[in-house]
């Protein structure tokens, strides 16, 4: 993973040589993250129940490089939990119920492209760009509830052991509306498709099929950006 985080450094410290005369700003960010999933049908087949959106956090900095009115570099670093819940219900013979939580605490480089056009006091701009994510801890929590008798367990993900994939290498892609707070800062809210391309279950299945497990999301966010 630090060979993808050095390519990104370099073509940050590119940007920022190449855009001397652009205009920068730097902002903040936060919001949801509707977390899930993606599972193949060996995935599924292995958890036995299908996966749940997960309502998550995330929030972060960001440096917005307008090279004109219609064309801007945005680069990001984003703290960003992604995950998945499971649920599932039985009435008999015994009412059951089991409520399993998976959630990883990401740092995450989003690099996106901003297209879009300025209309009086704001502007509406196009996502689009890769980004690079580093998982730092995850927990597993499980509730069970057996006629009514429930009792909770909280598990920490060992990437290693557990063979999850600690990098999340992935795309995102959207749409960013603003409004000026005067000349020097602008109001925000963003959409973003997330959309995993690491496959995070790295067991070894031996029989040449494979379970993928991929992670999806839709960010909801608010920020401000401001000029320097």
């Amino acid at each position: 993973m630090k060979h993808y985080f050095k390519r990104v450094l370099f073509l940050l410290l590119l940007l920022s040589a190449t855009s001397l005369s652009a205009q920068i700003a730097l902002g903040v960010r936060g919001g949801l993250h509707m977390a899930n999933w993606s599972l193949n049908d060996i995935a599924k087949d292995e958890i036995g129940a299908e996966t749940k959106t997960s309502s998550l956090l995330l929030f972060g900095a960001l440096m917005e490089i307008r090279l004109n009115n219609t064309i801007a570099i945005q680069p990001e670093l984003t703290y960003i939990q992604k995950g998945t819940k499971i649920f599932e219900e039985a009435s008999s013979p015994i009412p059951t119920k089991v409520d399993v939580r998976f959630t990883i605490n990401y740092i995450e480089v989003p690099l996106l492209l901003k297209v879009g056009t300025g209309f009086g006091v704001g502007r509406f701009d196009l996502l689009l760009g890769p980004s690079f994510g580093y998982g730092l801890n995850g927990k597993r929590k499980i509730t069970l509830d057996i006629a009514g008798n429930s009792n909770t367990e909280t598990e920490d993900v060992d990437f290693e052991e557990d063979e999850v994939s600690r990098t999340d290498i992935g795309a995102q892609i959207g749409a960013s509306l603003g409004f000026n707070l005067g000349s020097a800062a602008r109001l925000f809210v963003d959409g973003r498709y997330l959309l995993g391309f690491t496959n995070l279950d790295q067991h070894s299945h031996g029989s040449g099929e494979e379970s993928v497990v991929k992670n999806r999301g839709v960010a909801l966010t608010a920020g401000l950006l401001f000029s320097f």
